[in-house]
């Protein structure tokens, strides 16, 4: 896994320099000093997106507890965004570290069987962010109308791996995690502890699919509004930029991108997808090829705001939880036991 990470890591330089020196580094700066603060924008706009994860999520938690605050869930939520923005887990990292963080007031089996369901409905959202998109421009562009079996074929296989997803779940996935460990020996995740909170978890999945199909529905139609953001921040940015924005523009640009991110998933921190994939939809939409560069830098300047965001709420969860231990493990006061002629004293 290294190697294909270094790989990965040397061919996204590689294409940054090739580019940078094809098309010219003071162009693409100069782009973004035209934008300037207007990347502000795009960072409150991504909040909106963020909080309606967050809203994703919670509506698949039934019997949500009293003391558990949105606010320390949509923590829980840009944390485990921020892991999977730069790291090559396929979200199973960020999955895991959402329901960590909650685990104090959410039952862990509860965590993460919600964290699994609310991801099937992130996907289910953006496909059909994608399908409304595509219906909706794509027979008003005519320059990608030979792209339109390619671009078919993408959606099918968005659709396949969800499906599969979908059916993983169906299959105790938390058992069959807990029995590899177990064989592994990988510490405490072999413990029978954590083989009840492995059932439990596979059977509030299969209850939630039973039950709360309409929950599913709401969960779907919250990622939906999220994902349908991005057009609105690739007009905000294009218009910042002087360039020319309508809605079949918009619409494509960030269904096709979105396409390019899901063939190439497992690379980490969307390495060349996210630059080289905007310059390449926008150059087929006869934009200048460094401006789709410049789109795709900005944001990825948005989206390293947020993965601060993420890890800093992380860091300052885990400090806070090692001195919550500290204080639970001090004693609150300290006893001396003195020997004396009438007995034993306590000072």
């Amino acid at each position: 896994m290294r190697r294909f990470e270094t790989l990965i890591l040397l061919l996204a330089l590689s294409f940054y320099v090739w580019f940078l020196r094809r098309f010219g580094l003071a162009d693409v700066l100069g782009y973004i000093r035209l934008v300037g603060w207007g990347l502000a924008l795009t960072i409150a706009l991504e909040a909106i997106s963020r909080v309606a994860n967050t809203l994703g999520w919670r509506v698949t938690i039934n019997d949500y507890p009293r003391q558990l605050r949105f606010g320390e869930l949509f923590l829980a939520r840009i944390s485990g965004e921020a892991i999977d923005y730069v790291t090559p887990t396929a979200q199973l990292g960020g999955q895991f570290v959402m329901a960590m963080m909650v685990r104090r007031k959410l039952a862990m089996a509860v965590g993460l069987a919600t964290v699994v369901v609310a991801s099937l409905a992130e996907a289910v959202g953006q496909i059909g962010f994608i399908s409304t998109a595509l219906i909706t421009a794509l027979p008003f562009e005519a320059r990608l109308h030979h792209l339109f079996w390619p671009m078919m074929a993408g959606l099918a296989i968005a659709i396949c791996l969800t499906a599969a997803f979908f059916a993983i779940q169906m299959r105790h996935p938390f058992s069959m995690l807990w029995k590899g460990a177990a064989k592994l020996h990988l510490g405490h995740l072999a413990d029978p502890e954590v083989k009840a909170a492995a059932d439990d978890a596979d059977a509030l999945l299969l209850d939630f699919y039973r039950r709360h199909r309409g929950r599913l529905a709401l969960s779907c139609l919250c990622y939906l509004f999220a994902w349908s953001m991005g057009p609105l921040e690739i007009y905000i940015l294009l218009t910042l930029l002087h360039q020319p924005a309508t809605l079949v523009t918009v619409l494509l640009v960030e269904a096709l991108g979105l396409l390019i991110e899901r063939a190439t998933f497992l690379i980490p921190a969307k390495l060349i997808s996210q630059e080289g994939g905007k310059a390449l939809i926008l150059s087929l939409l006869g934009y200048p090829v460094d401006v789709g560069f410049a789109i795709g830098v900005l944001r990825r300047l948005k989206e390293m705001v947020w993965v601060l965001f993420g890890l800093a709420a992380l860091a300052a969860h885990r400090m806070f939880n090692e001195r919550a231990g500290a204080a639970a493990a001090r004693p609150t006061r300290n006893v001396i036991e003195v020997p004396s002629a009438h007995g034993e004293q306590s000072l």
